[in-house]
């Protein structure tokens, strides 16, 4: 068990946690990944030495033996050079084939010759030096466990654990050849063993059957026989076959499709691919695991593998969960606290729920087993592989705008085929394959397929009808003009389209039906459906050549919905007995195929080096391990000399290149519609390492909590006045959707709708350069017209708001059609008695039939928001009438008011570097805190950065800036300082220590305890007054008398005020809150000031003295120091 006493540390990464990998770097020199890609990621040191003293041997070890880098700790030259010797045989065996098949040489990339040589050094090991190495890895796990929290130590190692060993290899970084050379590798070390462990039958598992056929082929190109499992075939018979089979087919007994696990018992060689894809239970798949190869070895292969212990546990919080299960099965309860000391002997674990729970540990089994790590952060941070563009629309857009943005795809994927066409002969020598688009979708075959979704896209495309609209559309998008906005309002597009600017649309138009189409002229989308060809259907125009084809499972199904589609869309329908496949021929050098698509399951077990615009429709958050293994198909690139690497930014940005847009073309584009995946690829780059427009490096502070022994007096809403209880706004009172009752009137903030109407998408991408945070095109302001209301349908906005009025269950709200027209007509002018803003487009305003429909639904839009904030303001000024008093500790977990627990600090874009150097700063100040030492962290300072400290401020530290220089956001706010350098808030805390610590407070105050919090706004369940103008004052202030205990709650807020007028609701929230007092029925003062740095003579507003100011607690903290403070205490205490 972890030490109880240790400091609550940072979460810790997964990647941090590879205690295997861990000890295998420190056998060699360089120890880390980075140093070794410096040494080594350079064309030169591929490939093997043909003369010299090395002859024979990798230009790898050439390279780390030339510079003494060998032997930190046990690791000689000679035996390195018989690693690299085994490597160089077993690579010349599987790459034989290959290189004759390409007319070229596969040389080993860095990453895996290192991957080939940590696994020499792996099993030189175990079958030498078991119990040297049990040791150290028990070492190393001691190092590692030093100031961890419960959740994230590790158990020792046993002898049990060192027979699995897994590596995490980025999709597209080569994982297949490895698995077939570690075959190799283990048949050599088991063959020159001391014992007879030896191999009876090695066996790969897969998670479906199109990945097993890949791998046939594989195997056959490797020169290593195999063969898929044959369940009634003799075991003996194919023994020196690899076996693969469907983890599927796995069972607990035998079936008509499946195979007991036991049956395959042995001293297996056991090859597991994404594993944890195949079984919807951890569980399960481990107990499979652990059976198959407990008297054998697996070598196990992920891209995935951060995915899949994402939610999991190391085994002190798995045997913790265990026994929660085990309390609820017999006590009704989970909560460990409420059981007493018998009850909790009971539920021990026995050894075999521990196997279990060690077992099903995922995130400490893979921190032990993975023996190297080259995840897609690696692999990204290397350049191998495409830049990601990622564009996502969710759910709830219009068909109109769902149409505009797969044409945004198209046109994106055409500028690819327009760059590639124009340029093939100079593109050959950074080998850029023919783009491919590839739409993968959800659901095939109902009417609201995801397959259809794209058939009547492409249809509608070529329908003339819409043919002006969409050139239109191709306009605006290749002259900047906002038409797709992100959630911060930049065009999404803005110089996306570069390479097209400056041409004709309607030319582009044309061009796209030549080159994406196959076509000349627009003509009707033909489907086909190919008889003889099970799962495809092929697209093209009239009788021209196919530009794509359909892979799905069910195509006679997908074809009748076609069928039904020819009378609305522009499409026509037919049948083909004898054409042949287009699905086998899409990697072909001569392929006219643009488009492929198909189901999420069709890409399992297919692979192409074409794919350059991906489209994902539907694609929800629990398909994240299917959608990052499409993303790893699609960022597969040949790149220069087969590199497999982008060229980078300082080649192609050469003059002779620049008009090549070699970016565009290294970089896959996935467009999402309504798929909700984009928070699942942002956790996955992120925990990748790779920061994306809003993957921002963040820093959790934590703050303390001051030790105060008086349990405080706030104030909350009345019990019986809370919703649906008998004196509940709901029960008590009747309103007028568009009328403010006259007591609210000058008090409550006026209901505000601004609606934006432009489509937002989501944006990600892997390029800095590519991001277009500060460039902003202007959307437009509208109203809608009073002129045109007369031609809506009031009596259908009526009953729609009546049901939308019940569907909310706004009851107490009425309204009436001639007060609606009224209200609706009132002519938008810009002041504080507008009601809405409204965001779109001009070109949607129109006075047809079609802008009158469009507009009138706006309107609904628009009064159903408005409905909302009536509600909600009406609602708040009522509760804001009956609060009640409700007492606290400081150190309670649930508080009757807010308390900031931590502050978040979030990087700003492009500037991770500069926060992490603040961040480093502000953890030693975190561990100032956590020591306790409070008077350390006065007058703290980080830049613009500095802690605000009062003593007895219910939490600490507070902080403030005084510019916008921090290359970092917070959360909450921190004070600010204004143009000219002040801060009321600030000043008003610093203000308050000097003066409690002097001895010029007034005397009355020593006989009281004095506590400050700052007050929260209303997204964080502050204390405030609807009433007031919804004011929420920036402090509470406590006064607790050290012998009777009264106390006083005072609301105290610094502002400015310069211009306000002093008819401000805000100015009289001191007499509502006596009024507020007489009405509790607990004993509580209550008072309100406003502290102002504004000089007196500056008001705009100056219809009152100071004097008069003072009696309505309007304070001047200019002058005489603190003495306004003097005027607050006695104003407080008198």
């Amino acid at each position: 068990m972890a030490n109880p006493s240790k400091k609550k540390s940072k979460k810790i990464n997964f990647h941090e946690q590879l205690v295997l990998t861990q000890w295998l770097w420190s056998k060699f020199n360089p120890d880390n990944i980075k140093d070794m890609h410096e040494l080594l990621d350079l064309p030169v040191h591929e490939g093997i030495e043909h003369e010299g003293d090395n002859v024979g041997q990798t230009k790898f070890f050439t390279e780390l033996t030339s510079r003494d880098l060998i032997g930190k700790q046990t690791l000689d030259i000679d035996t390195l050079r018989r690693y690299d010797r085994n490597i160089v045989r077993h690579w010349l065996q599987v790459s034989e084939a290959r290189n004759e098949q390409a007319n070229s040489e596969l040389n080993l990339k860095y990453f895996q010759y290192l991957s080939l040589l940590f696994t020499e050094y792996y099993l030189d090991q175990y079958f030498n030096h078991s119990e040297q190495m049990l040791e150290e890895l028990n070492a190393t796990v001691v190092a590692y466990n030093e100031d961890k929290s419960d959740s994230e130590i590790l158990q020792p190692y046993v002898a049990n654990d060192l027979n699995k060993v897994a590596y995490w290899s980025a999709t597209g970084s080569g994982k297949t050849l490895l698995m077939h050379i570690n075959i190799l590798q283990y048949q050599y070390y088991t063959e020159h063993a001391s014992h007879n462990d030896k191999i009876e039958q090695i066996i790969l598992l897969t998670p479906n059957d199109g990945l097993s056929n890949q791998h046939l082929e594989e195997f056959k190109m490797s020169g290593i026989e195999a063969m898929i499992f044959q369940k009634n075939k003799s075991r003996d018979q194919f023994l020196k076959y690899v076996q693969i089979i469907d983890i599927h087919k796995l069972a607990e007994r035998d079936g008509d499709k499946t195979i007991a696990v036991e049956s395959l018992e042995g001293q297996n060689l056991v090859l597991i691919d994404e594993g944890h894809r195949g079984t919807s239970s951890a569980g399960v798949w481990m107990s499979y695991r652990d059976t198959l190869t407990k008297d054998g070895f697996s070598f196990e292969y992920s891209a995935t593998f951060g995915q899949a212990i994402n939610k999991s546990n190391n085994v002190v919080k798995q045997e913790e969960e265990e026994i929660k299960t085990k309390a609820k099965m017999h006590f009704g309860t989970k909560a460990l606290t409420k059981l007493d000391d018998t009850q909790l002997k009971a539920l021990s674990l026995d050894e075999l729920e521990k196997q279990k729970a060690r077992r099903e540990a995922l995130r400490e089994v893979y921190a032990k087993n993975i023996l190297f790590d080259y995840s897609y952060k690696y692999f990204y941070d290397d350049r191998y592989g495409k830049e990601v563009n990622i564009l996502n629309m969710k759910k709830g857009e219009t068909q109109e705008n769902q149409q505009l943005y797969l044409t945004a795809c198209l046109l994106a994927f055409y500028q690819q085929q327009h760059l590639y066409q124009n340029n093939v002969g100079r593109l050959k020598q950074f080998k850029v394959e023919n783009p491919l688009w590839v739409f993968v979708g959800n659901k095939v075959n109902d009417d609201d397929s995801d397959i259809l979704t794209i058939i009547k896209f492409l249809a509608d495309f070529l329908d003339s009808r819409y043919k002006a609209e969409t050139i239109n559309w191709i306009h605006d998008f290749i002259t900047n003009k906002s038409r797709l906005v992100d959630n911060k309002g930049n065009n999404i597009f803005v110089n996306r389209f570069a390479p097209l600017h400056g041409r004709d649309a309607e030319a582009i138009y044309q061009d796209i039906l030549s080159q994406f189409f196959n076509a000349g002229s627009n003509q009707r989308l033909n489907v086909i459906r190919i008889t003889q060809n099970t799962g495809e259907l092929r697209l093209q125009i009239g009788e021209n050549t196919p530009f794509g084809v359909i892979n799905v499972g069910d195509e006679k199904g997908l074809f009748d919905h076609c069928e039904k589609l020819s009378d609305s869309h522009y499409l026509n329908t037919r049948t083909d007995e004898f054409t042949p496949t287009l699905f086998d021929t899409i990697n072909d050098d001569n392929s006219k195929t643009n488009l492929l698509i198909g189901s999420r399951k069709f890409t399992e077990g297919w692979s192409s080096w074409r794919v350059s615009t991906m489209g994902l429709l539907n694609m929800g958050s629990g398909e994240g391990s299917q959608i990052i293994q499409l993303f790893g198909r699609g960022v597969r690139l040949k790149g220069e000399g087969f590199s497999l690497k982008r060229t980078p930014h300082n080649i192609y940005s050469k003059a002779e290149y620049k008009d090549l847009y070699l970016d565009l073309l290294q970089t896959i584009n996935i467009f999402g519609l309504h798929a909700d995946y984009m928070e699942k690829f942002r956790d996955y780059l992120n925990d990748e390492g790779i920061v994306l427009n809003q993957d921002l490096v963040t820093l959790d502070f934590n703050t303390n909590r001051i030790s105060a022994p008086h349990r405080l007096k706030t104030l909350t809403l009345k019990d019986g006045y809370k919703d649906n209880q008998p004196n509940g706004f709901k029960a008590q009172v009747k309103l007028s959707l568009f009328e403010i009752p006259g007591k609210y009137q000058g008090k409550i903030k006026k209901p505000f709708v601004i609606l934006d109407l432009y489509p937002r998408l989501q944006a990600y991408h892997t390029d800095k350069r590519k991001r277009n945070n500060d460039l902003k095109d202007k959307r437009q302001e509208h109203e809608i017209s009073p002129d045109i209301m007369p031609f809506f349908d009031f009596d259908s906005l009526y009953l729609q708001l009546q049901q939308y009025k019940m569907q909310r269950g706004y009851t107490n709200i009425r309204l009436g059609i001639d007060e609606l027209r009224a209200f609706c007509c009132k002519p938008i002018k810009n002041t504080h008695d507008d009601w809405y803003r409204l965001l779109v487009d001009s070109e949607k305003l129109t006075k047809d039939v079609d802008g009158i429909r469009f507009q009138q639904s706006v309107l609904l839009e628009l009064l159903q928001a408005y409905m909302d904030r009536f509600y909600k303001t009406m609602k708040n000024a009522y509760e804001g009438q009956y609060y009640e008093v409700t007492e606290f500790n400081v150190g309670d977990d649930d508080l009757p008011i807010h308390m900031c627990d931590k502050y978040v600090f979030t990087s700003k874009e492009g500037f991770n570097g500069e926060a992490e150097e603040y961040f480093k700063r502000l953890t030693k100040l975190q561990d100032i805190l956590n020591d306790g030492q409070l008077e350390k962290t006065v007058n703290w300072q980080n830049g613009s950065l500095r802690t605000v400290v009062f003593d007895k401020h219910l939490y600490y530290p507070l902080f403030s800036k005084n510019d916008d220089s921090l290359p970092f956001t917070w959360s909450p706010s921190v004070f600010d300082y204004d143009s000219k350098g002040e801060s009321s808030e600030v000043k008003f805390v610093d203000d308050l220590q000097r003066y409690i610590n002097s001895d010029k407070q007034i005397d009355a105050l020593k006989d009281y305890h004095i506590y400050l919090l700052r007050n929260p706004d209303n997204r964080y369940k502050g204390l405030g007054f609807a009433l007031a103008g919804n004011f929420y004052p920036d402090f509470l202030l406590w006064l607790v008398h050290k012998e009777t205990g009264e106390q006083y709650l005072t609301l105290i807020d610094p502002k400015g005020i310069r211009n306000m007028r002093l008819d401000d609701p805000k100015f009289n929230l001191y007499k509502q809150i006596k009024e507020l007092e007489s009405q509790l029925e607990t004993k509580l003062v209550l008072n309100s000031f406003i502290v102002t740095p504004t000089p007196m003579n500056t008001l705009v507003d100056n219809s009152l003295s100071e004097d008069e100011l003072k009696e309505r607690n309007v304070l001047f903290m200019v002058g005489n120091q603190t003495a306004y403070l003097d005027d607050m205490f006695e104003g407080i205490l008198d």
